[in-house]
């Protein structure tokens, strides 16, 4: 891949306040330097200092949502303990191949619908965790431990009408129906998996469904947004939406890869985390394809929860030594990582025939397969 287009350090930015920058940008560096992506982590910076103001306006946007209210209070609580702020990123990168990324207006609107799906993103997380019943989030309490579930699901509720306020006030054509059909969509998808669950359900096309739903749906709107603030022709933000929905999909097949060989210590949650809440990711599914007899490893590892008490028991360590061998030995955990490049590359090949040469357009390319290859 071919980065020369990337511009060179602004002269205006020191490096000090290139440092300032929150989010993605140098996690994903310093992965790309993990995972042995020659030059990635280096152009991947380039682009942390070409973007760094609009990511500080958009950062401190979202710090600025808060109010008086407990239910706000639980909002800001959760977007204060940071995060990668990948959806907004890939925002303000769509709305540069457009004509009027730098008009002072479309500057303005872009930040709103950057802060807008981090909003949105913030409030499935939040509800989320209550249906998890999980007790840390970024290494900070959840908002259901400091408050309640209550007072969390009214937090993530406030998130969204939060939102929806925001892209209504930027008044771009089409984007409150369609961020309403997102949720929706998210909803939808978030209640199929809570019914899998119960069953342990290992199908490849629900799966698919359910991934498509909670996670694809936000990046297609996250692109399209940018894609309208910015004024792109239709062809490009079709184009857009196209590479958000293959690099939803290569975001979480990575994350459920990572549910099995993951550093705890990275990722913030133990091994088979996911197993316990009873999703059964690709992973597993390609192993119970290759021998179904694992079926009853994975029944006895998600009886068990997290239960700290069980998960230390001679059977739970038995049974985790032998899904995680033969994940290993039928290579499950490696084809799945070839899943998640192959959208990687599906995600590169949507934006392959915009016309220019936009450094923009390289740097998408870049964050997908940077995320497709991670190792936390």
């Amino acid at each position: 891949m071919e980065f020369n287009a990337l511009p060179s350090r602004p002269s205006s930015l020191s490096p000090s306040a290139a440092g300032a920058t929150h989010g993605v940008l140098p996690v994903l560096s310093r992965q790309a330097q993990d995972a042995g992506l020659p030059g990635l982590d280096r152009h991947l910076l380039d682009l942390q200092l070409l973007l760094h103001e609009q990511l500080a306006e958009v950062e401190a946007a979202i710090q600025g949502t808060h109010g008086t209210t407990l239910a706000q209070r639980a909002g800001h609580h959760l977007l204060s303990a940071g995060g990668k702020r990948l959806r907004p990123l890939c925002t303000l990168l769509a709305s540069r191949l457009g004509p009027d990324a730098d008009e002072p207006q479309a500057r303005t609107r872009v930040r709103d619908l950057a802060v807008a799906v981090e909003l949105v993103h913030a409030a499935t997380l939040l509800h989320d965790d209550v249906v998890d019943l999980a007790d840390t989030r970024r290494t900070q309490p959840t908002a259901r431990v400091l408050h309640g579930n209550e007072v969390s699901i009214f937090a993530g509720d406030w998130l969204l009408v939060e939102a929806l306020r925001r892209i209504c006030a930027t008044g771009v054509d089409g984007l409150v129906p369609l961020a309403l059909a997102t949720i929706e969509q998210m909803i939808f998808a978030e209640v199929e998996q809570s019914q899998r669950a119960r069953s342990l359900a290992h199908d490849r096309a629900g799966y698919f469904r359910v991934i498509d739903g909670k996670t694809a749906a936000l990046f297609r709107w996250a692109m399209r947004a940018g894609a309208r603030a910015g004024h792109t022709d239709t062809a490009t933000e079709e184009a857009l939406v196209g590479f958000g929905g293959a690099l939803g999909l290569a975001f979480q097949l990575t994350d459920d890869a990572l549910d099995f060989d993951g550093d705890a210590q990275k990722t913030g949650k133990p091994l088979l985390a996911d197993l316990a809440e009873g999703k059964v990711t690709l992973p597993l599914i390609l192993l119970l394809d290759a021998n179904p007899e694992y079926l009853c490893d994975i029944e006895l590892l998600h009886a068990a929860g997290l239960d700290a008490e069980v998960r230390s028991s001679d059977a739970w360590q038995a049974a985790q030594r032998r899904v995680l061998a033969g994940l290993q030995t039928t290579g499950a955990i490696a084809e799945a990582r070839r899943v998640a490049a192959r959208y990687a590359e599906d995600a590169a090949a949507a934006l392959r025939d915009l016309p220019g040469h936009a450094p923009e357009r390289a740097a998408l390319v870049a964050v997908a397969e940077t995320l497709a290859a991670r190792t936390s």
